[in-house]
């Protein structure tokens, strides 16, 4: 195999590899309006006030 081969060779595996990394990376991170809500979760009698309380018909 020439040099150029070799070269041609490595250039489309770091190619493949940094399409690869980016298609896991985006399959990692959830959905803005999951990570939005992340750590919400109250139960239903949860008192007005309390940080993090979902309450329905609220603003």
């Amino acid at each position: 195999m020439s040099v150029l081969g070799t070269l041609l060779h490595f250039s489309r595996a770091i190619i493949h590899a940094h399409n690869n990394a980016k298609v896991r990376n985006l399959m990692d991170v959830p959905p803005p309006e999951t990570r939005r809500d992340m750590g919400r979760h109250v139960s239903p009698d949860a008192a007005e006030k309390e940080p993090g309380a979902i309450h329905p018909g609220g603003r």
